[in-house]
């Protein structure tokens, strides 16, 4: 149990609850964990704060005034995105000593106070991007901004590329964390820029997508002898708009990706099938017949930007022909009608499971149907009959398959698959039998 010290603290404009009890230890020389043994974190229950507030010597609504989601929570009636949000408990600046309560915001990369960086990240002199992205943030925090509103949903859906763009380098190649401060103002040169207008922010998409996914876009490019390429090799390979599958994304599977990740390979089957119903029919859908035949992009917008740069540069044109040449070699497989049939599949029989090592429970049996939808059809949970909001709890299911477990689902997939062609075909016959009747009887 906290109690109160002789000696108090007297907090710094915005200061952050740990940077008070490192001061506070600094000035009693007993340790932090010693002063509150229980870890601060952002989600502090109201005994917490009171326990605080008495070791710290201060008002208890005083000290709720310090709190970034107290902060947050009056803000223009918003709620920070997750990934807004870092661990701002360790967050220093190496120049006032003082952690502030806006440091465990990602968009914050120097100290509020004296602008000095809050790592290793560089002057202020040249992060004057990072500067202006920071302080027109926290001003909003304040006083809602005209337009800010608009280009801070720009900057998030630019944040959630480069997470995902650095996440998939990996940290052994990027050298820090994306949360870190430097990371957050490297990204904030091009970033901030970029989301004073939409057109801006879909041109540093398509640049950084395209050159991740190995194809960087150049001006000479031709983009006509491209399409004309990937035509070609549509033809050639037999590749339909039906033996396309939902999902398309050359290193992650839909089980392993992030939602940044998801859109983009929905974006790459989505494009990929415009340019098949293009060479099919020689008509070229637009967006709208596009959204109507597959979903509406509206509420998605990276993937309606996605489907444009990679349909409309031969950069990306060479992308959706790498995407064919996969498909191709992996075999081509009708999965608009898998989709079709394991949209029914809702659980896997007690029976099916017995002859694995899963526990036959009602909820391995969903789990199971899950994950032969995801196997059979390569497309997502989000498109899928099933709750996107197992995830987790698939990811630990899939771990823990055996590889004959994993053979006998997909074995299990494929009988249903046969067995439903079968009765389709059973139909046809007897329809065409009658009707082949009614006639000799006319």
């Amino acid at each position: 149990m906290t109690t109160r010290l002789p000696v108090s603290i007297d907090p710094y404009p915005d200061e952050s609850i740990p940077s008070m009890l490192r001061r506070l230890s600094t000035t009693t020389g007993i340790p932090v964990h010693n002063l509150y043994p229980y870890g601060v974190s952002d989600r502090i229950t109201v005994r917490q704060v009171g326990a605080l507030a008495r070791t710290l010597g201060l008002p208890t609504r005083r000290l709720r005034t310090h709190m970034l989601p107290q902060r947050l929570a009056g803000r223009n009636g918003r709620k920070a995105a997750s990934i807004e949000l870092r661990r701002g408990d360790r967050t220093i600046c190496s120049a006032c000593g003082i952690g502030s309560l806006w440091s465990g915001m990602v968009w914050v990369s120097h100290c509020p106070r004296c602008q000095s960086p809050l790592d290793d990240g560089g002057g202020a002199d040249g992060a004057v991007h990072a500067l202006e992205m920071q302080d027109a943030v926290l001003r909003s925090m304040q006083t809602p901004a005209v337009g800010l509103a608009d280009r801070r949903q720009r900057l998030l859906r630019l944040l959630r590329l480069h997470v995902h763009l650095a996440t998939t380098t990996g940290p052994a190649t990027t050298g820090r964390s994306w949360q870190a401060p430097a990371w957050i103002a490297g990204f904030a040169e091009h970033a901030w820029p970029a989301s004073r207008t939409v057109q801006a922010t879909r041109d540093l998409i398509g640049e950084r997508t395209l050159t991740h996914l190995g194809e960087p876009p150049a001006r000479e490019d031709d983009d006509a002898a491209a399409r004309a390429e990937l035509h070609d090799q549509l033809r050639g390979s037999g590749i339909t708009e039906a033996a396309i599958p939902d999902y398309l994304h050359p290193r992650y599977p839909a089980l392993d990706v992030d939602a940044a990740g998801e859109d983009l390979g929905h974006g790459i089957a989505r494009a990929l099938r415009r340019e098949a119903i293009h060479t099919a029919t020689g008509a070229r859908p637009t967006v709208a017949e596009l959204d109507e035949q597959y979903g509406d992009t509206r509420k998605r917008p990276m993937i309606a930007t996605y489907v444009h740069h990679l349909g409309n540069t031969a950069a990306g044109l060479r992308i959706l022909a790498h995407e064919t040449d996969r498909l191709a070699h992996a075999g081509i497989r009708d999965y608009r009608y898998r989709r079709a049939v394991l949209t029914t599949l809702h659980s896997v029989p007690t029976s099916t499971l017995a002859l694995t090592a899963v526990p036959r429970t009602t909820r391995n049996q969903k789990l199971a149907a899950a994950w032969i939808w995801l196997e059979l059809t390569h497309g997502t949970l989000g498109l899928s009959p099933h709750h996107a909001g197992m995830r987790r709890e698939l990811r630990s299911f899939d771990r823990a398959l055996l590889p004959e477990d994993r053979l006998i689902l997909i074995e299990y997939g494929h009988q249903l698959l046969v067995a439903v062609a079968v009765d389709v075909a059973r139909d046809a016959q007897q329809t065409l039998t009658l009707a082949a009747r009614h006639t000799n009887v006319g």
